[in-house]
């Protein structure tokens, strides 16, 4: 028996091809180069054995594919399949990484095309490479689904497993399904069950709670930690992949250290449908597109700020608004515009009888885009400035910050130099900050926090929340 080149087809080169089909890459590639070994250069021999390493998807393979295929060239170098081959395989790579071998992968292209330009080899060259074989994943998980029929008992189906293993104690297959099924037959693996049965609608629903949860987390301004709750999500997905990789392991460990014929007949596996894409596609852009949502989302908010028209008013309390006050621009002066992150606007007033040198009331701050500023900053800066001055805090609380929001922060002080004690409440609230600063001598802490918001309500009219 021959094949389309001349050569004999050898039933090395046939055990190799079924080894490389049922994804037992290593197994073939002994198989392939014991038929080398034995009978001499043979083109399909050399075919299986760089697909065999190009399927392993690491650098040394990769480099000991192109060596098989080079060799093969070298003895047949106008073989249509070994040309083909290898020009997927270098068409495949990295040009960056690998330009020479992409390069040598364009000329096989050429020469094939050259060759035979009606051919499949010939039509494929110059496209996407060819399937590789299936994963050992891929064909565990078939095979265990196939049997797992519904009405199937998993027991039943170990049991019945089992025997088949035990038939053909070499073939690496049968007994990775047989340890497979007996893991799948704990109770515990049931999860891992309904995972490996309906892989696709499993991928979907998870992604979907994923989501749900990534958006809900988002919305509603929930700790990050909630997050973790994903973990919990893809349990089952995780116990699947255990325990076939255990199974896998168990397999192979049982195996005969000699290598003989595995069993014969043993089926393909099928392709991806259209369908199982789709689903893929639906829950993997699910996903990206919640995770895309929800950092956008979070951004937005996080550079979020409120708007206000802000216009300190003409009396407080009856009492005018000072034109020009020494005590006022003495704080101008401590707390000026270029100390703030970007453009803003002052807020400056005070309040009282003409002709007083202190204030009853005094007002500074700022409003503009405040978002990067943080709130516990701003309320300690006011308490570390009076402490340098001198002045011994005699007091301090956090009232509510009402309406407007934002964080705010009292104190009371008396000064070293003596006089009337001051009370002071500062807020921030991403969109404007300031300090209101009143006598206190005969006020209560909540008349201190009373006043304050009274002005600050006063000064500040919300608008919109806006964006830097």
């Amino acid at each position: 028996m021959q094949d389309t080149d001349g050569q004999p087809v050898l039933p090395a080169y046939e055990r190799a091809e079924r080894l490389l089909r049922a994804g037992e890459l290593k197994a073939a590639r002994t198989e392939a180069q014991a038929g080398l070994d034995e009978h001499g250069p043979h083109a399909g021999l050399y075919e299986v054995l760089g697909r065999a390493h190009e399927a392993e998807d690491e650098d040394d393979h990769d480099t000991a594919a192109e060596r098989a295929y080079r060799a093969g060239l070298d003895a047949f170098p106008d073989d249509l399949d070994l040309l083909a081959a290898y020009a997927s395989f270098g068409l495949a790579c990295d040009g960056l990484e690998h330009p020479g071998r992409q390069a040598r992968g364009r000329a096989a292209a050429e020469r094939l095309v050259e060759l035979a330009p009606g051919s499949p080899q010939a039509r494929q060259a110059g496209h996407a490479p060819g399937p590789k074989p299936p994963s050992e994943a891929r064909i565990q998980r078939h095979d265990a689904r196939t049997v797992l029929a519904p009405g199937v008992a998993p027991q039943a189906a170990a049991e019945e497993a089992a025997q088949a293993a035990a038939a053909w104690p070499h073939d690496r297959r049968l007994a990775v399904r047989a340890a497979t099924l007996a893991e799948l037959a704990r109770p515990v693996a049931a999860p891992a069950r309904a995972v490996l049965r309906h892989p696709y609608p499993a991928a979907l629903l998870l992604a979907v709670a994923a989501s749900a949860l990534i958006l809900t987390v988002t919305a509603l301004e929930l700790s990050s930690w909630l997050l973790l709750a994903v973990f919990l999500l893809t349990a089952p997905v995780r116990q699947e992949q255990a325990l076939l990789r255990r199974a896998r392991s168990r397999a192979a460990a049982g195996l005969p250290v000699e290598h003989r014929e595995p069993a014969p007949s043993a089926p393909d596996i099928p392709p991806v449908s259209p369908r199982q894409k789709l689903v893929a596609a639906c829950a993997t852009l699910i996903l990206v597109a919640s995770a895309g949502a929800s950092a956008t989302w979070a951004y937005a908010r996080s550079v979020a700020y409120p708007h206000y028209a802000a216009a300190v008013p003409r009396t407080f309390h009856g009492l005018p608004r000072l034109p020009d006050s020494p005590v006022l621009n003495l704080y101008a002066a401590i707390t000026p515009d270029r100390a703030m992150p970007r453009q803003v606007d002052r807020l400056l007033a005070a309040y009282g009888e003409k002709g007083t040198a202190q204030p009853a009331v005094l007002l500074f701050g700022f409003t503009g885009d405040l978002h990067d500023v943080d709130p516990g900053d701003v309320t300690g800066v006011f308490r570390e400035g009076i402490e340098m001055t001198g002045a011994q805090v005699t007091g301090a609380w956090h009232p509510a910050s009402g309406r407007l929001g934002g964080r705010v922060d009292c104190l009371t002080f008396e000064s070293r130099l003596g006089g009337a004690a001051q009370g002071a409440c500062t807020w921030a609230d991403r969109g404007s900050l300031g300090t209101v600063l009143v006598s206190a001598e005969g006020m209560s802490h909540a008349e201190i926090a009373r006043i304050a918001g009274e002005l600050r309500r006063q000064t500040l009219t919300p608008g919109h929340a806006g964006q830097a």
